[in-house]
């Protein structure tokens, strides 16, 4: 296995991944890495703390339904200032970001759309 190798291919293979981590299922980061000239939005210590977290979240959560829907394959997450993708991959859990401005049509329909009902019936 060669995590290193993983992360600098990943992020070669899209300019627009801010960020890759690969963390196995006990917890452990094998690699944590940032495209270059870019800043983390967060510390260091809570990308490390986050990243730990990821195979739990995945494990203890999404994955109690395997049985009736299939495996995960993977989990969003958007953020005002981040968009996150975690994907499962045997037993590791990868991890990529991307800017918030990232082009999710179906998603970001169906976001605006729910901002907007929200605001009208449940405020």
């Amino acid at each position: 296995m060669d995590v290193e190798r993983f992360a600098e291919e990943v992020l070669k293979s899209d300019s627009r991944i801010r960020y890759v981590a690969v963390v196995d299922d006990e917890s452990r980061v094998l690699v944590s890495r940032m495209r270059e000239g870019l800043q983390s939005l967060t510390s260091d210590a809570a990308d490390r703390n986050y990243m730990e977290l990821a195979p739990s979240i995945l494990n203890g959560i999404a994955e109690k339904l395997i049985p009736a829907l299939g495996r995960v394959e993977s989990v969003t997450i958007r953020y005002e200032k981040l968009f996150m993708v975690v994907f499962r991959v045997e037993t590791l859990t990868i991890v990529l970001t991307f800017e918030p401005t990232i082009v999710r049509p179906f998603m970001s329909a169906l976001s605006e759309s729910m901002q907007t009902l929200a605001s009208r019936y449940l405020k």
